[in-house]
């Protein structure tokens, strides 16, 4: 019995080592993007096999099982760097959709960043793509996903969200949503899928975002007509009221820029406020960095997705000058996240820049940005301003 019992005082004390080793990492890692990179990162793969999702799915167990870490005072951001958004002030940098799908992390990540987009939830359990369905481009600092919109669903979602407003939690989140369209004769279905998701949302969030832009499902480009997003502009709407209704567009290629833009204005025409910009890039098998690869295209993320970036803000903002923009693709230096607020974006988000660098970017880009406010002797919400008006 003496024995058994000094084994299992050595192995609690072995996980008790283990566990302030972890959380030390952790804590190193949001305070130092480079040390994440370079120490956490490659722990985490070789931990998980080399498997990016698994990686990203002990990153969000992490967050919430150090939870007293993330919420300590100095990841607390952006205090003096905010904007305003359907009547709230908010910092202006967050989370992207993909990052946390179904809404798993709310409570770590309110600590850290400003506003936070989750999803994209659907309506019922969805497996997705069987593994592997993401590859990761190092030297590039790009992301390749064929995920096919796994989710654990709608009733999941909601009780998570419920869970974390009832327990005081205030962050600003947006609801990416999308009602799926089982074939070309029953788009219907997704119509009133979506009925179901701003319903069954509308208590807990702060606005919507209809994603009709996943590069991974086919069924998809049935909606993107100009018609079809006046009519889901017009429903979303009347659910958010108030609260922003925003479309998350994708990326185009020049000769494709009005055509772009008419599916915009058809959100904008239905009573829509905004859109997020953009979604990944479509791109066929052979440009995916893996030997094992299983589909025949994937969606490309990261820095590559940088001049479709800019090339939709500034001609969403050209176009619809009082929206409201949301940017993403490849924000990951204060350098970038400036480029995106001058050609015209209220908010930032990102998720593949923190799959590299960790969240210890936000407070990084956040500094950065404000360093660049002062030396132009600028306020960001005047900046904005004055964009909008430059337009108007």
């Amino acid at each position: 019995m003496r024995l058994k019992s000094l084994a299992t005082i050595r192995w609690q004390e072995r996980v008790l080592v283990l566990g302030w080793i972890e959380g030390k990492l952790l804590e190193k890692g949001l305070e130092d993007p480079r040390f994440f990179r370079r120490v956490v990162r490659r722990l985490a793969y070789l931990r998980a096999g080399g498997d990016p999702e698994r990686v990203h799915e002990m990153a969000l167990e992490a967050l919430n099982k150090y939870v007293d870490i993330a919420s300590g005072s100095h990841y607390v951001l952006g205090a003096d760097l905010r904007v305003n958004i359907a009547g709230s002030s908010i910092m202006p940098f967050g989370t992207a959709a993909g990052l946390d799908k179904n809404c798993d992390a709310l409570e770590p990540l309110s600590y850290m960043a400003g506003f936070q987009e989750v999803g994209t939830i659907i309506v019922n359990p969805r497996k997705g793509n069987d593994r592997p369905r993401v590859a990761v481009d190092e030297k590039a600092g790009d992301l390749y996903n064929a995920q096919g919109f796994p989710s654990k669903g709608l009733d999941y979602a909601a009780r998570k969200l419920m869970s974390y407003r009832e327990h005081g939690g205030n962050a600003f989140i947006l609801a990416s949503i999308c009602g799926l369209p089982p074939g070309p004769d029953s788009i219907d279905v997704a119509l009133d899928e979506t009925r179901m998701l701003l319903k069954g949302l509308d208590l807990f969030v702060d606005g919507f975002v209809w994603n009709p832009f996943s590069p991974n499902t086919a069924a998809l480009t049935l909606l993107r007509k100009p018609r079809v997003f006046r009519q889901y502009a017009q429903l979303v709407k009347e659910k958010a009221g108030g609260r922003p209704a925003l479309v998350k567009m994708g990326p185009y290629e020049e000769k494709d820029r009005q055509q772009w833009i008419d599916l915009a204005g058809g959100w904008m025409e239905g009573g829509g406020d905004g859109l997020v910009g953009v979604n990944t890039y479509m791109v066929p098998k052979e440009s995916v960095p893996s030997r094992n690869w299983g589909y025949p295209s994937a969606g490309r993320s990261g820095r590559f997705l940088r001049p479709y970036r800019q090339r939709a803000i500034r001609d969403a903002r050209r176009e619809f000058p009082d929206s409201l923009i949301i940017a993403t693709g490849g924000i990951d230096s204060a350098e970038e996240a400036w480029q995106a607020f001058d050609a015209g974006a209220n908010l930032l988000e990102g998720y593949t820049p923190y799959t590299f660098h960790g969240l210890g970017l936000l407070p990084q880009m956040t500094s950065g940005v404000k360093g660049i406010l002062r030396a132009n002797r600028l306020g960001l919400q005047e900046y904005q301003d004055s964009i909008k008006s430059h337009y108007s």
